[in-house]
């Protein structure tokens, strides 16, 4: 882990346009289910090889193979979950981009599995700034459900069939959680939500980290990113979470041509020590104060809806062994 985890959600300095390929995954078939079981495995089931077949799921928006892979991206993304699962995005240095990859995470995946997804603020308030709180995190502690809040569709994709269903509640705190209360937050939200993304703050981090199922690692497209990664991955491993970690999705965010040199290095630490890479590429339109993906540029939403397949397809293939 960083030596400070102050988790913010601001962008990188503009950069120029990046490059059209934005993730990163450890298969080279295109068959769904032998995809899951390679994105399921942890690393050190894989290969010797496994560094030399690692293959690059573009993200463009054009070209040969563009909508194929973007179908198979849905398709994981709606892939079937046994019971309720909790993602949690941890932004490893400042600035990474976690509150915004929570956010546009959870309204992708809102959408493609039409269903409603919880996004819990226990970081700064930030996910409240972009709409109205379904709910604060001390009255679900408490039993009380939080309110419907209508959709009002901001992520760019088609319409669902399911209309309301197919939402992004945000859950505001006004503090940390106290002893035992991960488990109720488990618990409660699990009874109104299929999928829970979670934005935490240093405070009580540990404690989420032993509900979490699939866990996303942010760095930006800089040149601390490398460093920044490897202290994540070693604070994780000192404090009994190398199996989350080993399965973790790390997301790249902000790439550019310019940020390449730096993004390769922080890929160098990360491959074969986690799951997937993801690389966002660098977009002027994400807003300070918008409310979903459709204020993204097409790549960008491209990315994300990715990022999104890759992480129900990990929920949905064995569970993660996870400290008690």
């Amino acid at each position: 882990m960083p030596r400070e985890a102050p988790y913010e959600a601001h962008a990188a300095p503009p950069q120029e346009p990046g490059p059209k390929v934005t993730a990163v995954a450890e298969s080279e078939e295109l068959a769904v289910p032998s995809v899951e079981r390679a994105l399921s495995g942890p690393s050190k089931d894989r290969p010797l090889s496994w560094h030399g077949r690692v293959k690059i799921v573009t993200g463009a928006t054009q070209g040969p193979g563009a909508r194929d892979q973007e179908a198979l991206d849905r398709a994981r993304a709606r892939l079937p979950l046994t019971g309720p699962k909790r993602v949690l995005v941890l932004g490893c240095t400042s600035g990474a981009g976690q509150t915004v990859t929570t956010l546009m995470t959870g309204h992708i995946m809102a959408s493609l599995r039409e269903e409603p997804v919880a996004a819990v603020d226990l970081h700064d308030g930030a996910l409240a700034r972009y709409g109205a709180p379904a709910g604060w995190l001390e009255e679900i502690l408490g039993g009380k459900a939080p309110q419907t809040q209508a959709p009002s569709r901001p992520d760019g994709l088609p319409p669902t069939r399911k209309g309301t269903q197919a939402r992004l509640d945000v859950i505001a705190s006004r503090g940390a959680l106290g002893d035992g209360d991960e488990q109720l937050l488990a618990e409660y939200l699990g009874r109104h939500y299929p999928l829970t993304m979670l934005d935490p703050g240093a405070a009580g981090l540990t404690k989420l980290l032993t509900i979490t199922d699939q866990l996303v690692v942010v760095a930006p497209a800089s040149v601390e990113a490398a460093s920044a990664l490897a202290d994540t991955r070693e604070w994780l491993d000192a404090h009994g979470f190398a199996d989350l970690a080993a399965h973790s999705v790390t997301l790249i965010n902000g790439v550019s041509r310019r940020s390449m040199p730096d993004v390769t290095q922080a890929e160098s630490v990360a491959r074969g020590r986690c799951r997937a890479i993801v690389r966002v590429p660098w977009d002027d339109m994400v807003p300070v104060g918008g409310t979903g993906p459709s204020a993204l540029r097409s790549q960008t939403r491209v990315a994300y809806t990715a990022l999104a397949g890759v992480l129900v397809a990990g929920m949905a293939a064995a569970p993660i062994r996870r400290r008690q």
